[in-house]
């Protein structure tokens, strides 16, 4: 058997770009929604919503987070900052009245989890690197 010299080798932690952050972060915020709704349909096992409020504002707002998700990637970064600043703290109200509504554990639970993704998203977006021109 061949003797092979050891090299020290670190693994390359590369900067990941805030575009994949930001869209990923909505991701996970689009898929613990998703979860939740899930689940709450999933309990009651009643009749499906025929309010046409509901059925108005669920699809556009599954539709305004599909549509961060590919504008985080693909927009211009003045532009996806400013759509980010102004989009997230919507859903974050959204978030808020779904604390104050919650009734069981999980919801809370879900809750929380909802304001965090929200407030990272905030975050980046507002703390976005710039450099001197």
């Amino acid at each position: 058997m061949g003797t092979k010299a050891h090299t020290n080798t670190v693994l390359v932690d590369p900067k990941v770009n805030i575009r994949i952050q930001l869209a990923v972060l909505w991701i996970c915020h689009f898929v613990l929604w998703i979860f939740g709704d899930m689940f709450s349909l999933l309990q009651e096992m009643g009749e499906p919503a025929t309010d046409t409020t509901v059925q108005f504002v669920a699809p556009t707002t599954a539709i305004v987070l599909t549509l961060l998700v590919a504008f985080s990637l693909v927009g211009h970064p003045t532009q996806v900052r400013l759509a980010n600043l102004i989009v997230a703290p919507v859903y974050l109200l959204f978030n808020i009245v779904f604390f104050v509504d919650a009734t069981e554990g999980w919801e809370y639970y879900l809750g929380a989890f909802y304001v965090l993704f929200i407030a990272l998203i905030i975050w980046l977006a507002y703390t976005w690197p710039k450099e001197q021109a």
